[in-house]
């Protein structure tokens, strides 16, 4: 969790909360393919290739590091002492590596839903609803159930660094696939992008903890959790009114009691 602060912070120091927004996020009515193209033209040449990387990289470290604590712990564990920073650094490496290429992607997915939606806003709710809807997916279980699979570590030599690194790129291949239109959210935002990716991550880790299960549709993590609250809720006033009418029986047993031993 420090790290995703540490991302958030880093995110909003480099300001590709705002640059990415104004492109993805602009509030024109009906955006021409020419005016997005231009955006991309004037962000590429008033930031630099690396550090565009490096903020996308914020973004990913922010969204997408509370994930693999486990994973990560299991590759600490699997290692000897003397090379456990060696074979953290090569997961990682593998991890953010998968999804550092998957930005390219992401970003014409987000380009093409900015440019047929009608405004910002239209487009954030379509990147939204297309989210829940993966969510509720049996596809989304199926990369959920393989994201929580862990995976047997070498302990020697080159070996060792292969698998940390295949066992880091194939949990970033999952976690894409269960995460992808989560990703895109945020960027249809621009006032309230930080906030919005501290949602984004919280229901992703919803999801995660959440667990493994069977291949088929189910109600998305935001709509489970009202649910639940509902439950709650209605349990407790349940429980509140059934004591109400146990307090009420017994005062009024005592009165009743009461007056007929006064009557004796």
């Amino acid at each position: 969790m420090l790290t995703a602060a540490a991302g958030m912070a880093a995110s909003s120091t480099l300001n590709f909360h705002a640059d990415l927004p104004s492109l993805c996020g602009t509030t024109a009515a009906d955006p021409t393919f020419e005016a997005v193209v231009g955006s991309l033209r004037f962000i590429i040449a008033t930031n630099p290739l690396s550090s565009l990387v490096l903020a996308w990289l914020a973004m990913l470290a922010a969204m997408m590091t509370p994930l693999i604590a486990l994973p990560l712990s299991h590759v600490r564990a699997s290692s000897l002492a003397t090379r456990r920073w060696r074979a953290s650094a090569a997961f990682i490496l593998g991890y953010f590596g998968v999804l550092v290429l998957a930005g390219i992607p992401l970003l014409a997915l987000a380009f093409t839903i900015r440019l047929l939606a009608d405004s910002a806003l239209t487009a954030f709710i379509a990147a939204t609803v297309l989210a829940l809807v993966w969510s509720a997916s049996p596809f989304h279980q199926a990369a959920q159930n393989r994201a929580h699979r862990l995976r047997r570590i070498g302990v020697f030599g080159l070996t060792a660094d292969r698998d940390c690194i295949a066992f880091g790129s194939g949990l970033g291949k999952w976690c894409l696939a269960s995460c992808w239109p989560w990703m895109l959210v945020p960027m249809f935002v621009s006032s309230s992008h930080i906030p919005v990716m501290i949602a984004v991550l919280a229901i992703v880790m919803g999801e995660r903890i959440r667990g493994p299960g069977p291949l088929d549709w189910r109600v998305p993590i935001i709509r489970a959790t009202q649910l639940a609250w509902m439950h709650e809720r209605f349990h407790f006033f349940s429980q509140s009114q059934k004591r109400s009418v146990f307090l009420a029986s017994r005062n009024s047993g005592r009165r009743t009691a009461t007056h007929l031993s006064c009557n004796i």
